[in-house]
């Protein structure tokens, strides 16, 4: 009885073992097994996957939408938002600290309504030189005056509208020398901002497509740290634009104390396709334009 015992066993043992190493195909027969076996777990199943699912819900993205472009879609507001969060930021700080010449002011140079913003194509231009001009698409508002600002995408300044008539609009980059200094603030890359301690910098254009300036060396200054603008010279709605970033950090002979920063545009005024003609804002008075 025991021998008839053990060649059961083995039998089922391999009959089992050359199951294991069957391709499932042969075994049509498990799937209905599973159907059966599944029946009486699959409410405990759906418990835990709303349970999962409440714990971590999972973004879903939007059918048939592009995953590039949707991360650069969301990079573009929150660059927006970080920027209008730095304009306000320079603003408060003015603020606190020349409160009462604030409130002498009359009401007339107070913003009441937004800036004039005009789309236009970039008709000419002449890649071969970074500081060359370009030439704009004259829109149908006659509202465009030299002075005016030129944006792209709502977060960097790239130029200055220097000529204006009937059938022709030219404007220059940033870097261009006519252009003329910028006041901004230097800000480290990827650490929180901190306005109140943040240094304001000059920058000049070299004549050669960059932008110098000096500052405070205990202040740190190293590569990739960004430039915004904080110029009153220009229009409020244009403060906390995007300028550019730190390429290089070196010392100054005459200024030991100094370092010379060197900063290149992260958009180009010649590359692009078309731009935003920012106005003068409202009730600003007309000494801002250059």
């Amino acid at each position: 009885m025991r021998i008839r015992s053990r060649h059961i066993l083995t039998l089922v043992l391999a009959l089992t073992l050359v199951g294991a190493v069957l391709p499932t195909r042969w075994l049509g027969w498990t799937a209905d097994t599973a159907d059966i076996i599944r029946i009486p777990i699959m409410p405990l199943a759906n418990v835990g996957n709303r349970i999962a699912g409440a714990l971590r819900p999972v973004e879903v993205l939007r059918g048939g939408g592009s995953t590039v472009t949707d991360i650069l879609q969301v990079e573009s507001q929150r660059d927006k938002l970080e920027r209008l969060l730095l304009a306000e930021q320079m603003r408060t700080s003015e603020l606190e600290t020349q409160l009462r010449q604030l409130q002498a002011l009359p009401e007339s140079t107070r913003i009441s309504t937004p800036p004039l913003l005009v789309r236009t194509e970039v008709t000419g231009r002449r890649p071969d030189h970074p500081v060359s001009g370009v030439e704009l698409q004259v829109p149908a508002l006659d509202r465009i005056h030299m002075g005016d600002a030129v944006t792209w995408d709502g977060r960097w300044l790239v130029g200055r509208v220097t000529r204006v008539s009937g059938t022709r609009i030219s404007a220059l980059p940033i870097t261009h020398p006519d252009i003329g200094p910028l006041m901004a603030v230097l800000l480290r890359d990827g650490e929180a901002v901190d306005m109140a301690s943040a240094p304001r910098v000059l920058l000049r254009q070299d004549g050669r497509g960059q932008l110098v300036a000096e500052v405070d060396r205990r202040w740190g200054a190293q590569a990739g740290d960004r430039l915004v603008l904080a110029d009153r010279a220009w229009p409020a709605s244009l403060q906390a634009f995007h300028i550019g970033r730190v390429v290089s950090v070196g010392d100054i002979d005459e200024a030991p104390l100094r370092h010379r920063l060197v900063v290149d545009p992260e958009v180009q005024l010649y590359e692009l396709p078309w731009v935003i003609i920012v106005g003068r804002d409202p009730g600003e008075p007309a000494e801002v334009r250059p």
